[in-house]
């Protein structure tokens, strides 16, 4: 028989529990945003919680910008206009459920198959404009006067996400790289990452969709590579946190 003293379950882990449960529920698109939740008695019913207990969960999503409770109304997962998906990345990454690794990793796999089908499927125009950026990037770096490279960048990467004509892809790639953009503000484009993104250009410019492909994943690794060490330096620097403790009762 095991002799090990059975370990109480705390308030505080069934509240992260409940706002775990509801984040993926929402993630998965059982909630969509703007949609009304059930109200609390019958939530609470379904999640097996009591009232208190949702309602601690309930609060602390508010509070992180991902639900509305609105008087007299109920609650309400709030409007995708309001970046709700950057926040749920957000909540992950403070949360140490997520880690910048694993983005790049994601924007890797999902900015080649972007790069792919824009090669596929970009217009004259588009392409045109593709090039244009690339050339303001390379007049701005080469003068020494980049205040502007990393919006350009984000043009530059949002313009090949229209190309794939795809949706879906492009609202994720979006909120993949605004989970990003902070990060990627503190280190300049380069020439050498400059002439990596011209490659990429060439690829979908040539209507080859497996050079534009490997060229993207040449990018984003050397991307990764730069800002990864840098983001792991500025990690150890900065105080330590659990988001969670914030909103969750002392044991």
């Amino acid at each position: 028989m095991a002799t090990n003293k059975i370990q109480p379950i705390h308030r505080r882990q069934i509240t992260t529990a409940v706002i775990d449960r509801i984040l993926s529920m929402i993630a998965e698109g059982y909630w969509k945003p703007g949609e009304a939740l059930p109200a609390q008695r019958e939530l609470a019913k379904s999640l097996g919680v009591g009232m208190s207990t949702l309602r601690e969960a309930l609060q602390a999503l508010q509070t992180m910008g991902v639900l509305e409770m609105r008087h007299g109304e109920g609650t309400f997962v709030a409007d995708s206009s309001n970046g709700i998906y950057e926040r749920l990345i957000d909540i992950s990454l403070a949360s140490g459920e997520m880690d910048m690794q694993s983005l790049f990793e994601a924007r890797e796999i999902l900015e080649t198959g972007i790069a792919y089908h824009a090669a596929r499927r970009a217009t004259e125009e588009q392409i045109q404009r593709l090039f244009e950026i690339l050339g303001v990037e390379r007049k701005q770096i080469e003068s020494g006067h980049g205040e502007n490279l990393f919006d350009l960048d984000f043009d530059f990467h949002r313009l090949i996400a229209e190309m794939a004509r795809n949706k879906f892809l492009e609202q994720v790639d979006n909120t993949l790289r605004n989970a990003l953009a902070v990060l990627l503000r503190k280190l300049p484009l380069t020439m050498e990452g400059w002439k990596m993104h011209y490659k990429v250009a060439e690829g979908i410019r040539d209507r080859k969709p497996f050079q534009a492909l490997e060229a993207m994943r040449t990018l984003i690794e050397a991307t990764a590579a730069r800002y990864l060490p840098y983001m792991t330096k500025m990690t150890r620097e900065a105080p330590s946190f659990d988001r969670r403790n914030d909103f969750s009762e002392n044991q």
